[in-house]
């Protein structure tokens, strides 16, 4: 499931068209539905809906059925133990709600672009601004998404190189090199930030004072770290000296 966060392709569909808002608000919607509803034939017709709403977005076939298949499984072993307990109606309330679910995320997933998705969470979180910018929580939900995926390949990477030695069942021989790698990616994430100046944009960054700067000083030439220049003594005071 995690490949499937890069589900999105342009598309000229009505889930596409509709507002990033509409689409969180039915997917929060059905699954309140889903879980307050208990009858199989309601279920099963939600499911169909979900499965047609999510063909409807054309998404790329082989991540989807991946996934969903993934989804699928999941669903019939609920299925076989609901059966085995002796309830039959639960075991395909159960069935269909999950499939449903899945589908209709992915069917959001499909049609909703990053960018309309970081909006959206930016917009959420505007009544927060007293507390942390919008634009930070944008940014966090955008490398969130983007760790994800990335800590899932160094884990698989490592178990493939954990193979290849002969140490597939060596959880020190996964488990090390990826949280070295994955701690590695967080550093560089880090100082990626830092360049661009990310993690300084906040109402409480500290600006170090300069090396030469004058104490009391509020000059541009104090705050640059230029040398304080001291007025030159006339020509007369210092005939007069002599």
């Amino acid at each position: 499931m995690i490949s499937l966060l890069g589900l999105y392709r342009p598309r000229n569909t009505p889930l596409h068209r509709a507002p990033a808002w509409f689409k969180m608000l039915l997917l929060l919607g059905m699954s309140i539905t889903c879980l307050v509803v208990s009858d199989p034939v309601t279920s099963i017709g939600i499911t169909l809906a979900c499965l047609l709403l999510l063909a409807s977005t054309l998404p790329p076939a082989k991540a989807t059925l991946r996934g969903m298949g993934f989804i699928v499984l999941i669903a019939a072993l609920t299925t076989v133990f609901q059966v085995w307990r002796g309830e039959y109606i639960r075991a395909l309330d159960l069935a269909g709600d999950l499939i449903s679910i899945a589908a209709l995320a992915l069917a959001v997933s499909c049609s909703t672009s990053m960018g309309e998705m970081l909006d959206f969470v930016t917009a959420l979180a505007r009544p927060l601004r007293w507390i942390l910018p919008p634009e930070t929580i944008g940014v966090m939900v955008a490398l969130t998404l983007r760790a994800i995926p990335e800590a899932a390949r160094i884990l698989v990477e490592a178990r493939v190189a954990a193979r290849a030695r002969g140490l597939d069942r060596s959880v020190r021989a996964i488990l090390i090199p990826s949280a070295s790698r994955t701690v590695g990616f967080a550093l560089q994430l880090g100082q990626a930030l830092h360049a661009r100046g990310i993690a300084e944009s906040g109402r409480g960054a500290h600006v170090p004072e300069p090396v030469g700067a004058v104490e009391g000083e509020g000059s541009p030439a104090a705050r640059l770290g230029e040398p304080p220049v001291r007025d030159a003594t006339p020509p007369d005071s210092e005939s007069g000296a002599r």
